[in-house]
């Protein structure tokens, strides 16, 4: 009975790992935040995607109560690179991304967005982030070969149905990711890592581990716990004064060490396989208000109309200037 829970909770870590399903985003997030976006600014899915990578974010000026607009993401994705999956197997990067819109902002429904705009946003699966916030809408994982653009269709709020809204200016924050974490949720380094010695000494043993589930019962891995691994790993064993020290190194980033070797701590001993990040941007959206806009057109347009008539008259009175002139 055991063994058979172990193995679901190490299939649900696999659908959770894996770059094929990439729920690392944003189903961790939901899981663990109730709000993506800090006090700070900071988007919470910088907290697991360390590496920094450009981010864009297109926002309209302004825009007028109940009106559809586009926010646009766009995330630079090189298809040349590819990254460890959890099971140690190399594939293409996912990308995912989060919106957050202010208060009483929400996702458009499909008969308010119009077939154009349906038809920009139909193959991404946009959700609100949670029922207390619908005004944050997350989409991912997307298989990404090339650089990758999310639509996310938004309806502006009307401040005659809802208080909490102003005419105003508005901040709007988009976070963009391109390939899996680095950090769990527990705070546990996933395979996209590299991974350092955390010992001074000499590497006396690599031991490799097919299956962590049933391991070697002697040697290194015997001194190990390997119950939080599904996929091979490998014991790096350094010598020490005080005695052996065991390095537990998962499938996917390349041993940079071998037997014999002299290593120090805090050295790598594997590659760095992290080709992805995190970006965060920021634009500005205003909520305006469609009588202001009328009294300002009336307003140029009395101007421009002051404007002829002053000519006119100038004109009006040259005539008569030079009729004078000859009488």
């Amino acid at each position: 009975m055991i063994r058979i829970l172990l193995t679901a909770i190490a299939c649900v870590a696999l659908l959770f790992s894996s770059a094929n399903q990439a729920h690392a985003y944003p189903a961790y997030a939901q899981a663990a935040y109730d709000n993506p976006r800090e006090a700070t600014g900071k988007i919470v899915c910088a907290n697991c995607h360390l590496a920094q990578k450009p981010t864009q974010l297109e926002l309209p000026q302004a825009v007028t109560p109940g009106q559809v607009f586009k926010a646009t993401v766009k995330i630079p994705v090189d298809p040349s690179v590819q990254q460890p999956t959890g099971d140690g197997s190399y594939g293409a990067l996912n990308v995912g991304a989060a919106v957050v819109l202010p208060e009483g902002f929400r996702m458009a429904t499909t008969e308010e967005m119009g077939e154009e705009l349906f038809a920009e946003t139909e193959e991404f699966y946009i959700q609100q982030y949670n029922d207390e916030h619908p005004n944050i809408l997350v989409v991912g994982p997307i298989g990404s070969p090339e650089e990758q653009e999310i639509v996310f269709p938004v309806m502006a709020p009307d401040p005659a149905e809802d208080d909490s809204v102003a005419f105003m200016k508005y901040l709007v924050s988009a976070g963009g990711n391109r390939g899996r974490g680095q950090v769990n949720p527990d705070g546990s380094m996933t395979n996209n890592n590299a991974f350092k010695a955390a010992t001074t000494g000499r590497v006396s043993a690599i031991t490799e581990v097919a299956d962590p589930f049933s391991p070697p019962t002697d040697g290194p891995a015997a001194r190990v716990d390997l119950s939080n691994y599904y996929s091979p790993v490998s014991i790096v064993t350094i010598d020490t004064a005080a005695g052996p020290v065991d390095e537990i190194v998962p499938a996917g980033p390349q041993l940079l060490v071998g037997i014999g070797d002299s290593v120090e701590e805090g050295t790598l001993i594997t590659s760095d396989p992290n080709v992805g990040g995190f970006g965060q941007a920021e634009r500005e959206i205003v909520l305006q208000n469609p009588t202001r806009v009328k009294w300002l057109i009336a307003f140029l347009a009395s101007v421009a109309l002051a404007q002829i008539m002053l000519v006119l008259k100038k004109k009006q009175i040259e005539k008569i200037q030079v009729a004078e002139g000859f009488v």
